[in-house]
């Protein structure tokens, strides 16, 4: 693949946007897709957001306006009558869950974690204990446990792609919402991937002046603080600056000596500059820096391997030590607790020139990330599997795209190109010392680099005003470099001489083309029926982890989906019901799991591997009633199943088993074909909240949410990773004036007390959780003018 020169792509990107004298802020074709005619709006589907719309003219008073398109169509263009709002998103044939800010505020969504209850069939899951997070969307995803493969879900932050689990593990804060698009993607904007992505969007800077800041307190010790001002400069020049800080929250206690585990030292600050030089440009610079030096996530031991450990009853209580030659090893002398220590800063350039006949993006932008973890996985004082990570990373990412911007056109269509450079230097260090199988401590470090480029175009033709027919098509080319591979055993009694391997540069290239084609049919103003068929996939990558053979480096191969959508979206009784309907049924080839292979005289070891076929399907619903003026309740229901067809695997109690009878590591494999995937079938998420105008010009409102997610099993054909399903509940109440320029909030998450797992795992032979937050009390003020 041809290298191409960083300082290059930048430069002929904002030449080109200058030279039209163009620039602004980038807006994906799949969260923003102008639809044909009375369609115009951006791709979205299900909905959580829960405006009450405001009334600002006579004719939103009556509760709507008629006015005469391009077309010399007479449209009704709704307001007061759309409950839930984003209405256009009703004409248009995709799937995917907005989230909006209010609704991030009240759940106290400070990371991507904590938008796994808030969309049907989304898993976000914590690596281990690390900082890193591995998403799953409709039941495909890829455990990532060293974050230096492409991920199944794509995370984007105003529309840069972040494709390293440690950068989309960040904190969220000043949002103005996030959408989850179910896959495949990227025929309109960004990356190719096979599940989806999540879109967050961050707010903009304001004209007129703005500041807010808000104060959380809740059991644990926990505080969460944020703030913001915008406002003018001059006439064309805006700005915002918006803060974020954690601290305490850890609710974790050690087994042996009392000493709790898990609080947050966090914060965060994000600056933005928003400039229009002429009536027809706009051009946004953002600058972001985040540290978090919090104590790191505690595991809990599910299953003794033969340590003399028994499982814990609890999974809040956890346990950890590092011996003094560790900590030495590793440079953290003195750290007495598992703690994080990363550091991200980044800067983007978006770029936006109004052409009559189309719209030019450029987005430009660069972040670095210094990621230091030092964990304990066995949970105990011991040393038997003590894990330190060490990640320096730098990702550039360039985008331009063309779109067409009438939508009175019978054509709509989007062009562009994506290109991406992501440079990684890693070592592991983990200390076995006092483990049975492997009584030593050892390194693995390597670097990584990798560049994909990608090409994408769409066109969406209206057939009648009912009838549009939608197809699409992207190549990507990904280039990734695994170099100076190397694992070291460092000497101990068991093992008097040091043992160094070096091994060979491994490449992997992937060459792919994917399409999609949909139809869409407008059968009444408020009902739209839909289908469509998309083919994608995700390059193949490396297993980078405690590497002592060779073998170990055969990269894995790319994933293709094959995906079959349908469904039907409607309102009803003036748009105070809404009903959303969509099935899929994937077809997966070569899908991308982590899975174990078993060495002599070393021990089981994780593999990622490639299953040569697989098929998931499934139900999604959505149900938003405003049954009464001010009441608004929101279900979401998410269905899926999914079958391997083909797998043949290690079965890691066998390997256990036998060599605790025996001592030696032997492979024993079992054919899992026709067997379940393991992936929760039912997920629910839903919400209720009233308004009450009482006297004096007050607003309370009381609002409740619940979530339920179905038993999940990482690992096919082992009961000890199974995670057992759950329900949550979470309860508030908020008192504002009725201008809302300030608000107090009391709330309870986890209201029931529900102790449940995040992740089941294997570490060393010996299975480990982490588990979710329990109970939270606390309150908020907030003032917003």
């Amino acid at each position: 693949m041809t290298r191409i020169s960083t300082r290059n792509v930048l430069f002929l990107s904002v030449f080109s946007v200058y030279s039209l004298s163009s620039l602004t802020s980038a807006q994906g074709a799949e969260r923003s897709a102008v639809v044909a005619g009375k369609q115009a709006g951006p791709r979205v589907g299900k909905i959580r957001s829960q405006p009450t719309p405001k009334r600002t003219s006579a004719a939103s008073k009556r509760g709507h306006q008629s006015m005469k398109s391009a077309e010399g169509e007479n449209v009704t263009v709704t307001r007061r009558r759309v409950a839930f709002g984003r209405g256009r998103e009703q004409h248009v044939g995709v799937s995917s869950t907005y989230i909006s800010k209010d609704t991030l505020a009240q759940h106290q969504v400070v990371d991507v974690k904590g938008l796994m209850n808030l969309a049907p069939n989304l898993t976000v899951q914590p690596q281990g204990g690390s900082s890193g997070v591995n998403f799953t969307l409709r039941g495909i995803g890829f455990r990532d446990f060293t974050f230096n493969n492409t991920p199944s879900v794509m995370t984007y932050v105003d529309d840069v792609a972040l494709p390293i689990g440690y950068m989309s593990g960040a904190a969220l804060f000043d949002l103005s919402g996030v959408d989850v698009q179910t896959g495949p993607v990227g025929f309109s904007h960004g990356q190719t991937v096979t599940a989806g992505e999540l879109n967050i969007k961050t707010a903009d800077p304001t004209k007129d002046f703005h500041y807010s800041a808000s104060q959380d307190l809740a059991t644990y010790a926990r505080s969460i603080t944020n703030l913001y001002v915008s406002g003018s400069i001059t006439d064309k020049l805006q700005y915002r600056i918006a803060g974020y800080t954690q601290h305490g929250g850890g609710f974790q206690k050690s087994l042996y000596n009392g000493e709790m585990l898990g609080n947050a030292n966090k914060g965060a600050i994000r600056a933005k500059l928003a400039w229009q030089p002429d009536e027809k440009t706009d051009v946004k610079v953002t600058g972001i820096w985040a540290q978090d030096n919090s104590e790191a996530m505690g595991a809990f031991n599910v299953q003794d391997s033969g340590h003399g450990i028994p499982s814990y009853q609890n999974n809040l209580k956890t346990g950890w030590g590092f011996r003094p030659e560790f900590l030495k090893l590793t440079g953290n002398e003195g750290a007495n607790k598992p703690f994080y220590n990363n550091t991200f800063w980044g800067a983007t350039l978006a770029a936006t020139r109004e052409l009559g006949f189309a719209q030019l993006t450029t987005t430009s932008s660069f972040q670095q990330m210094y990621i230091h973890n030092l964990m304990d996985l066995d949970a105990t004082p011991r040393a038997i599997y003590d894990d330190n990570v060490n990640t320096n990373g730098n990702l550039f990412s360039q985008e331009v795209r063309l779109h067409s911007e009438k939508p009175s056109s019978r054509v709509q269509w989007a062009v562009g190109m994506y290109y991406n450079r992501t440079q990684l230097k890693s070592s592991f260090f983990n200390d076995y010392t006092e483990s049975v199988t492997r009584p030593f401590m050892i390194r693995t470090s390597y670097r990584q680099n990798q560049q994909a480029f990608s090409q994408y175009g769409r066109v969406r033709f209206a057939v009648t005003n009912k009838l549009h027919l939608i197809a699409g098509l992207s190549h990507e080319s990904d280039d990734r470099r695994l170099l100076d591979m190397e694992t070291k055993r460092y000497r101990t009694a068991s093992y008097p001489v040091n043992w160094d391997n070096h091994y060979p540069n491994f490449g992997a290239l992937t060459n792919q083309f994917a399409g999609m084609g949909g139809i869409e049919y407008q059968v009444l103003p408020n009902v739209l029926l839909y289908g469509n068929i998309r083919k994608g996939f995700k390059p193949g990558g490396f297993t980078a982890n405690n590497t002592v053979v060779a073998a170990q480096l055969t990269p894995t191969k790319p994933e293709s989906l094959l995906a079959y959508e349908v469904g039907f979206k409607t309102d009803f009784f003036n748009h105070k019901l809404r009903f959303n309907t969509d099935a899929f049924w994937y077809d997966y080839h070569g899908q991308q799991i982590m899975g174990l292979q078993v060495i002599p005289n070393y021990g089981t070891v994780g593999q990622y591997i490639n299953i040569p076929k697989s098929q998931i399907w499934g139900v999604e619903t959505e149900i938003d009633i405003n049954p009464l003026r001010n009441f608004y309740i929101e279900q979401h229901i998410g269905y899926e199943r999914g079958v391997y067809k083909d797998l043949n695997m290690v079965n890691s109690s066998a390997v256990t088993a036998y060599y605790q009878k025996t001592g030696e590591f032997k492979p024993f494999y079992d054919n899992y074909s026709g067997v379940d995937s393991g992936i929760p079938k039912l997920t629910l998420n839903g919400n209720a909240n009233y308004k009450a105008h009482v006297a004096g010009g007050w607003v309370l409102t009381p609002y409740m949410a619940w979530s339920y997610r179905g038993s999940q099993l990482d690992m096919p054909g082992n009961p000890v990773y199974r995670m057992a399903p759950y329900f949550l509940l979470d309860a508030g109440l908020t008192w504002a004036p009725s201008n809302n320029k300030w608000s107090l909030t009391v709330y309870s998450t986890n209201l029931l007390d529900r102790h449940y797992d995040l992740t089941r795992e294997l570490g060393l032979n010996a299975y480990y959780g982490t588990p979710g937050t329990p109970r939270m009390v606390g309150g908020r003020f907030r003032i917003d003018l």
